[in-house]
Parts: structure tokens; C-alpha cells; sequence
């Protein structure tokens, strides 16, 4: 046949052969090159997974301790896979490290930490599951070839399909499982599923004042040291209320840096956690819908009264304010009833999880005191763990903490309680809570007034903020 396509004499024989030895030597070119870009890929990984790692004779930072960290250390035993939630910045990848250093210290050796930030560039174009079991290969062929991994797994939410592979290695029982995420519905619905009974959650919020205490080396174990440093203490208090407990803010002492730095975490919260995350179009009004919770913190809002405010579908409320909530930027309570159908009905009343951000939006910290220490205390309540609600009849009172079948209601207040008016307008409240909830003892959260106040065979108990907040933890 391909002789007919010439004239003379033609060796077919020869021809087929060259154009076979052209198609091969071509195949074997794309082969050499397809295994060259693999084994450039694989260094580029490598190189990648060094520059994260802390191998060899790269040293851990030296980082300021977490509470939590006591709590991890003391329930984290056996094989279960550790679940941090928590705000970004809030300081998960730090707590990380911090539980590195510990396995370090007991012994470990630090080749058998693996850590992943699955919001490194590299990787975002790559994410499964199949890819993280690349980056064990590779990992196993260069760094540790045989001995048990502690996987640090870092924003873990950003790798699809990520809980099946979690499952299936703490079902091996033969490797320790420590990772992050930014999202309240990390381990909701099916995710809850695959792993139930088989994990550890915390939940990581910024710093605590206790905390903020401990990093600034001021002592408030003791009455004496109450006496001694309170007004270091006080004057911390006033600092925490300005600027709030993100770690790196806290760190830095420039204002502007600070300013710029909480102007990022909301951007990030806003764009990374939510617009990327859940694909938003109307990015404006997710971002107006955010600021007007954080300027109006501490108040009950209704979806329909935002819907007018913002001219658009109730449902487009709803949504954005559940995307708020997941991402760890609002806590949003509800009115208390003994009624479950009145607590969903009732309007919410919403806090930022960091008053800091609440002052670069809203007034300055000095004209809304009141409002930026009932956000801390809602934070510092919520973040026990018990159920928070809020009161209202005859007045309100702002939290009513429910600790299995017991009820606690506590008010907050930083205005002058030896005005009669100021004191009558906080008692009522409390105390209706008081007898709604068939309580004989409530609190008020004052500026700095401690004392025990007699009404009607109830006792208020006043107490300084800065004390409740040490006592908190």
C-alpha cells in the first residue's frame, strides 16, 4: 500500500522501520520527560515539606504557652485524632508547634513529625487525598522510613475529602493525628459520622485575660498578688479592652501595626473562610452584613429588621449570618426560655469573637466600655463549654449560663453602681431572672466594686471584672 504513493524503486521495509524508530524514539522522549517532570515534581514537594518541617537541626521557635495546651496534653491519649477549631490567627498553628516541642521533650524524635499547611501555594492546585498520600511517600522515601508519624495537619478543611483519610488512619492505630481548621461545621453532619467516637475536639479561641496576664510575666495567682499588681492588672484590662487577645497583636507594641494587623484577620476570616469557601457573589453584602453585627455587639437583631436594613431576601440573611458564625467570627445567642420553639423564634443577640475588631470598626473602646466587657464575658462564658443565653422580662439581663440542669444569671455592668438609678436599672433585670429561674444568688460584673448586696432574700454578688475574668479559667 505505501508503495503506490511513490514512483521507482522504494523499500518498504526500510521506511516502515524509520518511521517505527521515529515514533518510538519520540514515545521514549515523552516517557523521559513525563518521569523527569515526576521526579522534578517530587523535589519541588520535598523541598516544600523542608521548608515547613523542623528536621534535623532546624530548631522549633520559642513560643508563649496556651491554656489549652494543659487540657490537650492531659486528654490526648492513645491514637485518637486531635481536632483543633478555632478563629484564624487565634494561634492553632502555634498550639501545634507547642505540642511538638512537648513530644520532643518526652522523647520523640523530630523526624517522626510530619506537618502539612494545606494552605500552602504549592499544594492548592493538588488537593485529595491521593495527594496526601504522595507527600507521605515522599516523606517516608527521604525523612523517616519506618517509624511511626505524628501528622500535624494544619487548616485541614482547604483538602476535600479530608475526614475519609483521617478515618482510615486512626483506624490503623499506628500513628498520632493532630489537626486544624477554621470552621465550626468541621466536624458536623456526615464528617460527624465517619468519625464518631473516634476523635478529640477543642476549640481554640484568641487569648483569654488570664493568658494576656501570663505572657506580660504578672503574677495573679493570690490575694497578695491581686494586692500588689493590681494596677498592672487594671492596666492590662484597659489594654485588652482597646485591643483585644489576638496573639500577634498582642505581641507587637505599635499601634498602627496592630490596627493593620486586625484590619487583615477580618479580611481573611471574610474572604479566605467564607467568600472562597462557600463560592459568595454578593461580596459587599457579606461585608455589610459583618459590620453591622460587629458596630452592634451586645444587642438582639432580628433577620427581618436586617433584611430591611439591607433591602434584600430574608434567606440571603440567614445564610450570611450562619457563614459569620461558622467561621468563628460571631456567637450569636439566644433568648432564654424554658421553650425550646421561643428560643428559635426569639431574636439573637451577637458578639465578635475578638473585641478588637468591634474597635477598629465601630466607636472607640472609651465611649461603648459596657458593651466591649459584656463581649469579653459572653467570649470567657461561652468558651467553658456550658450553654449561653440571654433574659429578658422586666427588664434584661445579659447572660444566664446553663451548666447541665443548673442556671447561673449574671449582668454586666461598668457604669457607677453607687448611682442609685444605675443600680436599680441592673438589679431588675437580674433579679427577674433570678425568679424566673428560682435562683436565690446572681453576679454583677462591675469596673471595680466588690461587695455582697441583701435584697428580698437574694443575694447579689458584685464582683470586679478583672477578678471574674482570673477566676474564669
Amino acid at each position: 500500500m505505501l508503495a503506490g504513493f511513490f514512483d521507482g524503486d522504494f523499500n518498504v521495509n526500510h521506511y516502515t522501520g524509520h518511521l517505527l524508530l521515529i515514533i518510538t524514539s519520540r514515545m521514549v522522549i515523552f516517557s523521559l520527560t513525563k518521569y523527569m517532570g515526576m521526579i522534578m515534581d517530587k523535589n519541588a514537594l520535598f523541598e516544600t515539606l523542608v521548608r515547613w518541617n523542623y528536621w534535623g537541626d532546624k530548631l522549633l521557635p520559642v513560643l508563649e504557652q496556651r491554656n489549652l495546651l494543659t487540657t490537650i496534653l492531659r486528654n490526648s491519649t492513645g491514637h485518637l485524632p486531635v481536632v483543633i477549631s478555632g478563629a484564624r490567627r487565634s494561634g492553632k498553628s502555634s498550639l501545634l508547634l507547642l505540642l511538638m516541642k512537648n513530644l520532643l521533650d518526652s522523647g520523640v524524635d523530630r523526624s517522626q513529625f510530619l506537618y502539612l499547611n494545606f494552605e500552602e501555594p504549592q499544594f492548592t492546585t493538588h488537593l485529595s487525598p491521593l495527594f496526601l498520600d504522595q507527600l507521605v511517600t515522599i516523606y517516608r522515601e527521604r525523612i523517616n522510613p519506618d517509624k511511626n508519624i505524628y501528622f500535624f495537619l494544619d487548616e485541614i478543611q482547604s483538602l476535600p475529602d479530608w475526614q475519609r483519610w483521617v478515618r482510615r488512619e486512626a483506624d490503623l492505630k499506628e500513628h498520632r493525628i493532630f489537626l486544624t481548621g477554621s470552621s465550626a461545621k468541621l466536624l458536623s453532619g456526615e464528617i460527624a459520622t465517619l468519625l464518631t467516637g473516634r476523635y478529640l475536639e477543642y476549640q481554640l479561641f484568641p487569648l483569654s485575660f488570664q493568658e494576656i496576664l501570663k505572657w506580660n510575666r504578672i503574677s495573679y495567682q493570690t490575694e497578695v498578688d491581686w494586692t500588689v499588681n493590681k494596677a498592672l492588672i487594671r492596666n492590662k484590662l484597659l489594654e485588652y479592652l482597646e485591643w483585644g487577645g489576638f496573639p500577634e497583636t498582642v505581641l507587637t507594641g505599635d499601634e498602627e501595626k496592630r490596627k493593620k494587623l486586625l484590619q487583615q484577620y477580618l479580611n481573611d476570616i471574610l474572604y479566605r473562610d467564607i467568600v472562597y469557601r462557600y463560592q459568595i457573589r454578593d461580596v459587599r453584602l457579606l461585608e455589610a452584613i459583618a459590620y453591622f453585627y460587629i458596630t452592634n455587639i451586645s444587642a438582639p437583631h432580628s433577620y427581618n429588621r436586617i433584611r430591611n436594613i439591607f433591602d434584600t431576601s430574608i434567606d440571603n440573611i440567614r445564610r450570611y449570618s450562619a457563614y459569620l458564625e461558622e467561621s468563628f467570627l460571631l456567637l450569636m445567642l439566644n433568648r432564654f426560655s424554658f421553650k425550646v420553639s421561643i428560643q428559635q423564634k426569639s431574636n439573637r443577640k451577637v458578639y465578635v469573637i475578638d473585641h478588637g475588631l468591634r474597635n477598629q470598626f465601630g466607636f472607640r473602646f472609651s465611649r461603648d466600655l459596657g458593651k466591649l466587657a459584656e463581649n469579653i464575658v459572653a467570649v470567657a462564658l461561652y468558651q467553658k463549654g456550658d450553654n449561653l443565653f440571654y433574659h429578658v422580662n422586666e427588664g434584661e439581663c445579659d447572660f444566664i449560663v446553663q451548666r447541665e440542669h443548673d442556671f447561673s444569671p449574671f449582668q454586666v455592668c461598668m457604669g457607677n453602681l453607687e448611682q442609685e438609678d444605675v443600680r436599680r436599672r441592673e438589679l431588675k433585670g437580674l433579679l427577674a431572672a433570678m425568679q424566673h429561674l428560682g435562683k436565690t444568688e446572681g453576679t454583677i460584673l462591675t469596673d471595680d466594686l466588690e461587695e455582697m448586696y441583701k435584697v428580698d432574700h437574694r443575694t447579689i454578688h458584685f464582683i470586679p471584672l478583672w477578678k471574674f475574668l482570673i477566676r474564669n479559667e
